[in-house]
């Protein structure tokens, strides 16, 4: 076996590079020992080399092998054009020799330019050789035969950050048991993806800039406007030439995106300027490539046009104008472009230009490089640095984790791929345990990763779905699902990431990670606005703390809605979720930023960012968020909406319970365990207050089949000892406490407070008043009517019930075209009086109710429970069609029956797009008079009630029938 580079490593001269003699520059003797320290403790893994383009790295990679005393030496190279570059230097040992690291006598190795993929027929040249230069292609063939894996001791790959594309990763894992060195000057992609291996060296650019090998760089910024690659052109042209004149001998680039661009500039630059360019492209052969190389290095031409073809490796150094006709969009793609003209190693060079065109709007890691006064020089330099220290600062964070997968596991995910949306739940924690597990039903496995420092957790979830074009039972499609966990220790946080944003899903989260747990108040998210300015408000929520009609929830979405807030608006509703764009300046730099948050103590933002990005950034929501000093101010009109406070005791004047919003507009169907059968619609259900306290309210929900009481704690948390009622979400079932708990009751109270989940929106009692006189002085004796029994027989003679009294007092008005009776559970009122006018159609809900006590205006339980209902009747009047709806699915049901009138004829005339409708809620109450003394509490309710129907918008008001 030949042992060519361990028997000449005793010639190696360290010879440093001076003015009197050439030798090895700073960053290649830094190369050179760091590699070597390396592989002193390490022989598994790879070596990273991070040199900046033109630092000199293939001298490095030519010493590597006698270093390390190797015998077979594969070098993996980007391209054809620098697998020859490659081949030829190493064959000759020029670079080497030159710098005085070997003397010229010395023994070459034995080089093999591979230019065709591995055949047997070729082993005794592959014996024969000591280095093998290929390009991927090439290298892969030869990398899985039998003869590679036991042969090659060594592989080193040139532009590393190519290494995690498919075919550069599997040339490594076939030679695992060879030693790898990866050269790059960009360790860093635009996909994220790991780059494996230990950075042992990183060669800033400020230090390739300070020792004369990273040469000056400026931007020209050709105006925009009109023709714009004349225009650029027409500049290169001028800065060339002047160059020459200064006896400078610099050649031009060409940079454009496509072959079809490339033909265009190709005539552009031949009928406008006097040079003289030659076009490359992948479409040419290699041999026409070589061609026009050779005569730019004979400066036979003036330059090329290039598609991508020159951009790695290429070895050049008089190539001094780029005319960027096409912008790289990545930072690593730009810092390898400009590292091809930046090159100093030649006689009679200066300073390198760029040219193209301003345009303040393209950001790369958001600088704007071509931005009309933008500085090259610093901004490449610090843009380059800190992305190196960033990948670095990076690595060191993944090295912090643990995993339970094998690294050969089939479901394992390497984490530095994982790039998020970025989505925060938020909790107040105790008794964070950083060794519990996923629960079960996450099916997480071992797909497990700790980091003990940082105390977060990352699990990634797996499910076999069925295919949209497959039956739901089979199911062969693997989902992986995200979840991380974070415990910000310092302030008690717990930080929930999960694609299924379900409350279920957090909470079952918490609890098993803490031991208790509390949502964040709306007003202590709110504080995630803080630090920010130059407000652009995207969508905004408002709750109505008035009314569950018309608009229970505001939503507006435009460019900026807060011009569409006025001081009356805060008066009728309350902030909900806002999402905006804005400017923040918390770290003395602007940066432009979008966020948004919601009272379910959620944050969100419209970014991506890996791992490490994004525990950054929810420590920096947590900071806002306990950050009690923090006043937020829009100087928008969104400053007008008042903020949620926390609920820390339920009120004692609760008025009664209504759902929400969301439940309303997608009621889900509710089904039993205990009686399978049909599903019913949620808001068929009737929902009632049973009991309250400081601490919790209890509700209960009925209709004629079925029921369910439910607890509210004071952190909105629903519970129930009765596991009965569920629902689906998706393929899910949900019990009726985990539905409310993503979808909570509002409660309202007497002075028009709303309550939903934790948070509370105060009202205004002073505005509150009722006037007794507006109630109607029914004759209830006239009609002989049992005001002690709301419906059915009556057990005096004679006597008929309310209902029916009510009945007979509405077919008496002719006006009345129809006529509904829609009493029960899920109803929309007893009687549904209707009339047909040329332009309208008025609609009347009677609500009615029987008189428990013996005397007028005293009682609560006359008025507490029909008051609830006439407001909360209102929802169904919010619009024409959504009253069609329900009354027609009632009537499907056995509900909603014609007392008078046709029943399918009256949805046609509701349907009449020509008449508008106007409502009306009545109380049907005989309790309640007109003239007798009326008790505070009575009256409050009556003026809450008929306060909260006025301000629903889509109803006229509220009337009585009393007594006299």
């Amino acid at each position: 076996m030949r042992r060519y580079f361990s028997s000449n490593y005793k010639n190696i001269m360290y010879t440093r590079d001076s003015e009197k003699h050439q030798g090895l520059r700073n960053a290649q003797l830094g190369a050179i020992h760091a590699i070597a320290s390396f592989f002193t403790m390490n022989s598994k893994q790879a070596a990273i080399t991070v040199m900046p383009t033109g630092s000199g790295k293939t001298a490095v990679l030519m010493v590597a092998p006698y270093l390390l005393g190797k015998n077979k030496v594969l070098v993996v190279t980007p391209s054809a054009m620098v697998r020859g570059q490659i081949a030829d230097d190493f064959q000759e040992l020029t670079t080497l020799c030159n710098a005085n690291v070997f003397k010229a006598s010395m023994k070459k190795p034995v080089v093999y330019e591979m230019l065709h993929k591995y055949n047997d027929e070729m082993i005794p040249i592959y014996e024969k050789s000591d280095v093998i230069v290929a390009t991927p292609q090439c290298a892969l063939s030869l990398s899985e035969t039998d003869w590679a894996k036991k042969k090659i001791t060594l592989v080193e790959v040139d532009e590393a950050h190519h290494t995690p594309a498919k075919t550069w990763q599997q040339i490594l894992i076939n030679t695992d048991k060879a030693t790898h060195i990866l050269f790059t000057a960009t360790p860093f992609r635009l996909d994220c993806k790991e780059i494996k291996g230990e950075i042992v060296y990183d060669y800033p650019l400020s230090m390739a800039y300070r020792d004369g090998i990273f040469g000056e760089i400026q931007y020209i910024a050709v105006p925009d406007g009109g023709d714009t690659d004349l225009r650029i052109a027409k500049k290169a042209e001028e800065v060339l030439l002047a160059d020459r004149d200064e006896g400078l001998e610099h050649y031009i680039m060409v940079r454009t995106d496509s072959k079809s661009s490339a033909d265009v500039l190709e005539r552009l630059y031949r009928e406008n300027t006097s040079l003289n360019l030659k076009r490359i492209d992948s479409s040419m052969s290699n041999v026409k490539v070589k061609q026009y190389i050779q005569e730019l290095k004979k400066h036979s031409i003036d330059g090329i046009i290039c598609v991508d073809m020159l951009g790695e490796g290429f070895d050049f150094p008089n190539l001094k104008i780029a005319a960027v006709h096409a912008p790289h969009k990545s930072l690593a793609a730009t810092l390898q472009f400009v590292g091809r003209f930046a090159r100093t190693n030649a006689a009679n060079i200066g300073k390198a230009k760029f040219i193209a065109v301003e345009n303040e709007d393209l950001e790369i890691e958001n600088n704007r490089l071509y931005a009309k006064d933008a500085i090259w020089q610093e901004m490449i330099i610090d843009m380059s640095e800190g992305k190196n220290q960033k990948e670095q600062a990076n690595r060191r964070y993944y090295k912090g984790y643990q995993s339970l997968a094998g690294v050969v596991d089939e479901d394992r995910i390497p984490i530095q791929a994982i790039t998020l949306n970025c989505h925060d739940r938020i909790y107040k924690v105790k008794g964070f345990n950083l060794e519990a597990d996923f629960p079960e039903e996450f099916n997480v496995g071992t797909r497990i990763h700790r980091n003990k420092e940082d105390n977060t957790i990352i699990g990634i979830g797996l499910e076999y779905v069925s295919p949209l074009w497959m039956s739901a039972e089979f199911r062969i499609n693997k989902v992986y699902t995200l979840y991380i966990i974070h415990y910000q220790k310092k302030l008690g946080l717990l930080h929930i990431y999960s694609q299924c944003h379900t409350e279920k899903i957090y909470d079952r989260l918490a609890e098993v990670f803490c031991e208790e747990y509390d949502k964040i108040p709306k007003f202590e998210m709110n504080r995630v606005l803080g630090y920010l300015n130059g407000f652009e408000i995207f969508n905004s929520g408002m709750v109505n703390r008035y009314s569950e009609s018309g608009e229970a929830y505001r939503i507006m979405a435009g460019s900026d809605v807060s011009d569409s807030i006025d001081p009356s608006t805060g008066k009728m509703y309350s902030a909900g979720h806002v999402f905006c764009k804005a400017t923040d300046i918390s770290s003395g730099e602007s940066e432009n930023i979008t966020i948004g948050y919601s009272s379910a103590s959620k944050v969100w933002s419209s970014e991506y960012r890996n791992i490490p990005d994004y525990i950054q950034w929810v420590e920096r929501l947590g900071e806002k968020i306990t950050n009690s000093n923090i006043k937020v101010r829009t100087n928008t009109n969104y400053d007008y909406i008042p903020m949620a406070e926390r609920l820390t005791e339920y009120p004692d004047n609760l008025f009664f319970a209504d759902y929400a919003g969301t439940t309303y507009s997608s009621p889900p169907i509710i089904r039993s365990r205990s009686k399978p059968g049909n599903g019913y619609r949620l808001t068929d259900f009737s929902l009632t207050i049973k009991e309250t306290s400081k601490t919790q309210v209890t509700i209960a929900i009925l209709n004629t089949e079925l029921s369910m009481t439910l607890t509210c704690d004071i952190q909105g948390k629903y519970s129930s000892e009765e596991a009965d009622l569920y629902t689906r979400i998706g393929t899910e079932e949900y019990g009726l406490e985990d539905y409310f708990n993503d979808n909570p009751v509002l409660f309202r109270t007497l002075d028009e407070s709303l309550i939903t989940g934790s948070e509370i929106y105060k009202g205004n009692p002073d505005a509150i008043s009722f006037d007794q006189k507006k109630i109607e002085d029914f004759d209830w004796d006239e009609l002989n009517t049992d005001v002690g029994l709301e419906f059915g027989s009556s057990r005096f003679k004679g006597k008929v019930s309310i209902q029916d009294a009510l009945e007979q007092h509405l077919k008496l008005d002719a006006q009345n075209t129809y006529i509904l009776y829609d009493h029960g559970s899920g109803e929309i009122a007893d009687y549904i009086a209707i009339q047909v006018q040329d332009n309208q159609v008025i609609v009347r809900l009677y609500h009615v109710k029987k008189m428990h006590s013996a005397k007028y205006n005293a009682c609560m339980e006359d008025v507490y429970e029909v008051a609830g209902q006439a407001v909360k009747s209102t929802i169904w009047l919010r619009t024409k069609g959504k009253f069609t709806e329900k009354i027609s699915s009632r009537h499907t049901v056995g509900h909603c029956k014609p007392v008078r009138g046709d029943f399918q004829e009256c949805l046609r005339v509701l349907r009449d797009a020509g008449k508008r409708v106007t409502a009306f809620i009545v109380i049907v109450q005989p309790a309640l008079s007109k003239s007798a003394k009326m008790t505070d509490k009575v009256q409050e309710v009556l003026a809450a009630a008929s306060t909260y129907i006025k301000r629903a918008g889509k109803v006229q008001g509220l009337e009585i029938i009393g007594s006299k």
